[in-house]
């Protein structure tokens, strides 16, 4: 009798330690290539901020603003400050990471000029300012010599879901356009949609 007890205490503690250890999540880190296309919700990613500020891009340097601006200021590339790019979606979506994407390839095109937007210029006059009664005369920058921008960037980030059942259809709408700051003339305005068709299994073991 008292055998068959301990066996029993045995088995018991050998299914409880079973099951411990079978409801420990387990999971796994691997690192890929950054231009990897991964989605694993169907939320926004860094893929859909790569093809949307891509194709936005390429649409706004072969527009013709630019040639329009070059030939009234010969020799003289425009010059671009970057503005807000508002999130209305229902997601939170950091858009300052659209914005920096969206600079970084203007100014590597060669075609634009870029001065830093409003909370970076804060610090940089900041900095400028200090110079007058802190740095050397030789090397103290002057004031008043910032390059006034041409065109202000701005754009905002929309989306639309729909859903029946288990499937979701999730769309995004990113806008974004180009303001002659002296005139207040839209000069150039784009929008790239990304699409998701999300589906979820109803019984999963």
């Amino acid at each position: 009798m008292r055998r068959t007890g301990i066996a029993l205490i045995s088995i018991i503690m050998f299914l409880s330690l079973s099951l411990l250890i079978s409801c420990q999540s387990s999971y796994s880190v691997s690192r890929v290539s950054s231009d990897q296309d991964l989605d694993l919700s169907g939320n926004w990613n860094d893929t859909d901020i790569r093809l949307v500020t891509e194709a936005l891009v390429q649409s706004s340097l072969k527009s013709g603003w630019i040639n329009q601006f070059r030939m009234k200021n010969v020799g003289r590339n425009p010059v671009v400050i970057v503005g807000t790019f508002i999130n209305r979606s229902s997601e939170h979506i950091d858009t300052a990471i659209i914005a920096k994407r969206y600079e970084m390839e203007l100014i590597n095109s060669g075609k634009v000029d870029m001065v830093a937007d409003q909370n970076f210029r804060a610090s940089v006059r900041e900095e400028r300012e200090e110079q007058q009664y802190f740095a050397s005369e030789e090397t103290a920058k002057a004031l008043g010599k910032e390059i006034g921008a041409d065109f202000l960037l701005q754009g905002s980030v929309r989306s639309v879901l729909d859903q029946r059942g288990n499937t979701r259809v999730r769309t995004y709408y990113v806008s974004a356009e180009l303001i002659d700051i002296e005139t207040s003339r839209k000069v150039w305005v784009g929008e790239e949609t990304i699409k998701k068709v999300i589906q979820q299994a109803r019984y999963s073991l």
